[in-house]
């Protein structure tokens, strides 16, 4: 195995568990505030303080199955000149996320997320209000499993939430319906956003071994930023009714029996014809256009789990 197949054995091991509460929220960032949207597979781990870790998958060698994570931004804004995104010849964001069907692909810049960390922090408290209820909640699904507690070594990108609000959102049109691991059952959803609090500012760093960025939004500046964790071709499943994803969620937990998450009302949804941003890392980390490989007309749910340590599990 080697270590790119070992970052993303260590990473999954950390998705686990979410306690339900708060209610859906309109995904769309509202006038004068922050909203970054987080869309695809990746786990977020609640700490002692309150605060987040997110952390993305990367490469699962076992299976075959890749999600390369990335950051999307309008072209021209100020969040995508601070961070250094770029235009990728021939991806359409409305591959990605359902609300930005319409949209003109060209209006869209990006940047790797792979090795990379980002630190997140709003107003000026640590603990972050989670009132996203739709991250699979793994503590119910499989009780009794350990996080892993060396996920930010490992994964292939990590992200630090301070302050703000989690709320439910999707990008899928199977986001949000009611999905059973064996006896359990819950909604997931592919996509949560995380907001400023009226008055409140916004810095968020970007940090490589190389390289540092930072962008402040002050109190009352509207600023959008897609973290995506997209599934390449290879790891897409023909059946939208049942989530090949779930089994590399209790594979990498410590002893668990892998229980595929199911949907009969599940359809997947027809994406257009799009590049995949920054499939092979030496590309991204120089700019480089996508790769020539596309994305099958027809793609499963990359849901979100969550595992929370600061309030009562129940």
């Amino acid at each position: 195995m080697d270590r790119r197949q070992f970052v993303a054995r260590v990473t999954l091991g950390a998705t686990a568990a979410c306690v339900e509460f708060g209610t859906p929220s309109v995904a769309s960032a509202s006038t004068g505030q922050t909203n970054l949207r987080f869309i695809g597979m990746m786990g977020f781990v609640e700490r002692e303080d309150r605060s987040f870790l997110v952390a993305t998958p990367g490469q699962h060698g076992l299976h075959h199955m890749t999600h390369v994570p990335f950051l999307m931004a309008r072209a021209g804004s100020p969040i995508a000149q601070a961070l250094g995104l770029t235009p990728s010849a021939g991806v359409v964001p409305a591959a990605f996320d359902t609300e930005l069907v319409g949209s003109t692909p060209s209006g869209f810049v990006y940047r790797s997320l792979d090795n990379t960390a980002l630190e997140i922090v709003s107003g000026t408290r640590d603990a972050v209000t989670n009132n996203a209820s739709e991250m699979a909640q793994m503590n119910h699904i499989a009780p009794g499993k350990r996080l892993r507690g060396n996920i930010e070594k490992w994964a292939s990108a990590t992200v630090t939430l301070r302050g703000g609000r989690l709320e439910n959102s999707s990008a899928h049109p199977d986001a949000g319906k009611v999905w059973t691991f064996g006896n359990y059952r819950q909604r997931l959803t592919d996509a949560v956003n995380f907001q400023n609090f009226d008055g409140e500012s916004t810095t968020i760093r970007l940090t490589s071994v190389t390289e540092a960025r930072t962008f402040r939004a002050a109190p009352g500046q509207s600023s959008e930023l897609w973290i995506v964790s997209a599934a390449t071709p290879d790891a897409r499943s023909e059946n939208p009714t049942k989530l090949v994803h779930s089994e590399l969620l209790f594979e990498y937990l410590v002893d668990a029996t892998p229980i595929l998450a199911e949907c009969p009302d599940a359809t997947g949804r027809e994406v257009p014809d799009t590049e995949l941003p920054y499939v092979k890392p030496t590309s991204a980390s120089m700019g480089v256009v996508a790769s020539e490989t596309r994305m099958p007309p027809w793609n499963d749910l990359c849901y979100m789990a969550a595992w929370l340590i600061g309030k009562d599990k129940g």
